[in-house]
Formats: structure tokens, C-alpha cells, sequence
């Protein structure tokens, strides 16, 4: 529900994740953070103690000193390297839309080998919980639902909320048996397999903090730290350098265990697996970026493309465009404050009504706790007197988010207007094909998003995070961000529609206790763009 200038109380943005958390492959996973992987290559520390475990107490060997000797690198991707990689080396490259490390030793996939799985400390008397995006369809196939995670997280990612149980180490993690088992319907006794071929292996993730690879061979394991990273990193590390070079002969598995702190909640994704290469395996194409909170899996860290990244731009003397540059009114005739205000017009002219004459008008929302809203900096009386005395003291729309909890509010208008046929207000649908795109002319204390709405039932604040959208940076300075349609996607990386479009949303998160003020000041069609003066 929504009304024209008014903090009115919506339904709820539901933020929420699904379960997973045995130590067996798993319809569970999660993703990966920010930053352009890179390929400069650096040694690893030393050490000369030995990393030997117990396999039958995990739990206990994390204050097991790591030995990495001279040949072990951390590799990371970057095109500042001078040597390239040796992507034969490569494994499993999630980039690539791979979903199976291929370890060599179930070419039928019959085995689960290299089948992705998720791991914590509920064996040991752990509650540790892992969560991962609710990919997996209703009792769809181990294989399907690692398919699908990989292709939503561009990577396997998951998020670990540590709690503190019965066990001696507080952990969450994920992995996969390089041999599989031994019988999938009927026994789950894991085979073994001789990679010491490998030489060793390199690791592409992201993590929030630090993370211990660990390779298992009997009722052994043999570990070295990485370090946590905001950015998709190259890790390589040689047998030799984990005392394992005869170990390397026997393996049952790979983990990546990430020990925890009670309360906490961190994240790790990885991308890729090779087999050990001074240079580094594998070449990542795509970035980390951490889902807000707009996000149904707020937090979780996924690889995107690199061909992903918001195409929309400010204009600037880099932009390749040349000759005397325009103002933003030129890219804003759907909407101008300052020419409004002249006008005396209090509407979005979207060229689109479809008859009802209630396109364009402005309305607030808020998620249904209605403990966030809209304060406007004149006195509202009636609707008509405070857009007109708003829009000339603004020369926009302007005000201030505020919440009491945290929460999400927006503005927004109805492309088409109301629907004819008795739905209540809701909005009709419009094609907006034609525009091209938007141009928005703007400040605001908070990153802001601009969301394309299908909704017709009042239920958009529901699966607003599931909506096409695109975000215009925090600006204290008045600021023209212009994107093409094609750049307003989804978080599942799904392409907008704009031939099916109820409504225009700007929206704001905000935590407790803050506030963040905005003015919408122009709105144009993108097919209007030329040169746009900064």
C-alpha cells in the first residue's frame, strides 16, 4: 500500500537464508566478495614446523603452527603480472561455469569427486550454522543444486554464523573428496586417491577472515593459513611445504575451514582450484562483490563477471564524448525541479498515462514495521499545496530517510498511472523501451537504488531486492548518473524487462538510529543523452 507524499507502511522486505550444514555434499551454497582478481605472484612466509593433524579432532588443530617453505606462492591474479599462468593447471574455474573440481578420479561423476560440500563443527558438538542462497529446487539432485549455486554465486559461497557449542573449535567450511565414495546408495566410505602429481594446489577466493586449507589423508590432515581477503586472491602452496609430499599419495579430501568466534557471523567464497604452478592455475574473470542488504543473502560474497559491472556512467572530459557538454536539464524532461517549480507542475511527465491521469505522481513507502518514513521539510496539509511548496523549495524532491530501526523507505511514481479496471490504485503496466534508459540528476547522503518495478499488487517492497536495478553513488553534490536499460539486472544477474514496467522506485537502507537526506532533481530519458556537464 502506498500514498502520494506520505510515509506509509508497505509489505516487508524479507531478508533470509536456508540452512545447510552436514558434512556431506550439500544443496547449500553461498558466494564471494569484492575486488578485480590480479596475477602477481609473491612467496609465502616461511615456517619449519610441522602442520600434521588429527582428522578425528579437527576441532583441536588450528593452533597447529603452518609451515610454508620458500616454493609456496600466493598468487594473485592481476594484469600487472609479466608471466602469464598455466591454465592447464586449472581444476575448476567457476568463472568458467564449471561446478565439479575435476580431480581425475570420477570421470563418470558417478562417486561425488569434487562435488562441492559444506562443513562445521556440529560433529564435535558444534551449533556453528551454515547458510547458503536458496538456489536448490524442492529434492533436486547433489549435483543440481552445486549447478545452480555456482552459477548464482559465481563461485561456492556460503556465510557461517558461529555459535559456541560442546566442541574444543568453533568452525564452518566447505570442501570436496578428491576420490569420492565407495558406494553412493550404500556406503559412504571415502575412496583415495594419489595426487601428488598436483605438486601442490592453488586456491582463488575471497574470505572476511583468515581461512585454513587443510588436506586429509587417512586420520590425518596437513594445513596452511591464508590470510582474509576483500578482494579474489591466488593462494598456491606446495606439498613439500606442508610436510606432505609422501601424504600427497593417499588423499580423501580438501577442506577450506574457517574457525570462528561465538556471536560472529563471516563469509567465505571460492572460485577456483588448480593444481600447483608457480604462476599461479587459474585466470578469474569477474570481481568479489559483497550483496547488500537489499539482498535476500545480504553479506554472502559472489563473483561477478567482469562484463557485469554497472555500464552506467558520469560524464566526464574521459568519457570519450567531445564538443561543448550539455546541462542536466537537457537529460531530464521527464522531470526537472527547478522547471517544475517555474511550471508550478508536480509530476513526473511520463508521456505514458494510460488514461486515468494519475501517472507520474509521487508517493512514499516504507516496509510494513513502518519504523522508517519520510520526513519533508515543509508541512503537509493538502497533498496538492505541499508538492507545489515542496518542489520550490527543493527545486526537486527532497527530504530526509529516517528509521527507528533498521528498515527500508523510498519514493517512487506509476509510469502508466492507476489501472482502469478496479484494482484499487494498484499500478497499470508501460512499455518504456523507448526511453532507453534513465538519466538521474540528484543528491544523496546514502548510496541510492533505482529499482524497476513490475509489481500491479502493492507487494514490490516484498521482492524489491529481487527487482532490476541499478545504484547511483552517495553524492553531497548534485550528480547526473545515466544508465541503459540493459544495465538495471537483477541480483541473480537477471535482465530487466522494459517493456513491463508499473513503476519507477528510489530506494534507501538505512540502520537504526540514522538518517540520510536526498533531492531528486531531474529524470530523463537515456536516448536523450549527448555530453552531460559534470
Amino acid at each position: 500500500m502506498f500514498r502520494r507524499i506520505s510515509g506509509i507502511a508497505a509489505s516487508a522486505l524479507l531478508l533470509g537464508f536456508v540452512a545447510c550444514s552436514d558434512d556431506n555434499p550439500s544443496g547449500g551454497f553461498d558466494v564471494p566478495a569484492y575486488g578485480d582478481s590480479s596475477s602477481s605472484v609473491e612467496p609465502a612466509p616461511k615456517s619449519s614446523d610441522d602442520v600434521g593433524g588429527s582428522a578425528a579432532n579437527v576441532a583441536s588443530s588450528s593452533s597447529q603452527n603452518v609451515a610454508e617453505s620458500s616454493s609456496s606462492v600466493i598468487a594473485n591474479s592481476s594484469s600487472s603480472a609479466k608471466t602469464p599462468k598455466n591454465t592447464t593447471a586449472c581444476l575448476w574455474n567457476a568463472s568458467k561455469g564449471d561446478y565439479l573440481v575435476n580431480t581425475g578420479f570420477d570421470p563418470d561423476s558417478t562417486r561425488g569427486a569434487g562435488l562441492w560440500y559444506n562443513i562445521s563443527d556440529d560433529p564435535d558438538g558444534g551449533v556453528t550454522e551454515v547458510y547458503s542462497p536458496d538456489v536448490c529446487g524442492f529434492e533436486a539432485p547433489e549435483y543440481e543444486c552445486a549447478e545452480a549455486l555456482v552459477e548464482y554465486c559465481g563461485s561456492y559461497c556460503a556465510e557461517y554464523r558461529f555459535r559456541k557449542g560442546t566442541s574444543a573449535e568453533i568452525f564452518g567450511g566447505m570442501g570436496f573428496n578428491v576420490a569420492g565414495i565407495e558406494d553412493p546408495h550404500a556406503s559412504h566410505a571415502l575412496r583415495y586417491g594419489d595426487i601428488s602429481d598436483w605438486g601442490g594446489v592453488c586456491v582463488t577466493y575471497a574470505a572476511d577472515r583468515d581461512v585454513l586449507l587443510r588436506l586429509y589423508t587417512d586420520d590425518t590432515f596437513y594445513q596452511a593459513e591464508f590470510g582474509k581477503s576483500t578482494e579474489f586472491v591466488e593462494k598456491c602452496v606446495t606439498w613439500d611445504a606442508l610436510n606432505a609430499a609422501e601424504a600427497s599419495k593417499h588423499v580423501s579430501s580438501i577442506r577450506f575451514i574457517m574457525p570462528g568466534t561465538d556471536g560472529t557471523k563471516e563469509h567465505l567464497s571460492i572460485a577456483a582450484v588448480g593444481k600447483y604452478d608457480a604462476n599461479g592455475a587459474c585466470d578469474v574473470d569477474g570481481y568479489a562483490y559483497v550483496l547488500p542488504k537489499s539482498s535476500v543473502d545480504e553479506g554472502i560474497i559472489v563473483l561477478r563477471s567482469s562484463s557485469s559491472k554497472q555500464s552506467s556512467f558520469e560524464q566526464s572530459s574521459s568519457s570519450g564524448i567531445t564538443g561543448p557538454c550539455t546541462t542536466p536539464e537537457s537529460v531530464s524532461d521527464l522531470w526537472y525541479g527547478p522547471r517544475n517549480a517555474r511550471n508550478g507542475n508536480d509530476f513526473v511527465n511520463t508521456g505514458l498515462d494510460n488514461g486515468s491521469e494519475t501517472s507520474g505522481y509521487w508517493f512514499s513507502f516504507s516496509d510494513e514495521k513502518g519504523d522508517a518514513f519520510v520526513s519533508w521539510p515543509v508541512m503537509q496539509y493538502e497533498y496538492e499545496n505541499v508538492m507545489n511548496l515542496l518542489i520550490e523549495v527543493c527545486e526537486g524532491i527532497c527530504g530526509t530517510f529516517k528509521y527507528r530501526s533498521e528498515g527500508v523507505v523510498g519514493i517512487g511514481f506509476n509510469v502508466a498511472g492507476e489501472a482502469l479496471s478496479g484494482k484499487n490504485g494498484a499500478p497499470d503496466i508501460a512499455d518504456v523501451s523507448a526511453w532507453g534508459g534513465l538519466c538521474v540528476t540528484y543528491t544523496s547522503e546514502s548510496d541510492m537504488d533505482v529499482v524497476m518495478s513490475n509489481d500491479t499488487a502493492f507487494t514490490y517492497i516484498e521482492k524489491i531486492a529481487l527487482l532490476p536495478k541499478v545504484t547511483l553513488p552517495k553524492s553531497v553534490e548534485v550528480k547526473t548518473v545515466c544508465s541503459k536499460w540493459s544495465d538495471f539486472v537483477s541480483y541473480a544477474e537477471t535482465p530487466s524487462d522494459p517493456t513491463h514496467v508499473a513503476s519507477i522506485l528510489f530506494v534507501v537502507y538505512g540502520n537504526a538510529g540514522s538518517e540520510s537526506k536526498f533531492n531528486v532533481i531531474g529524470i530523463g530519458k537515456y536516448a536523450d543523452v549527448q555530453n552531460i556537464c559534470k
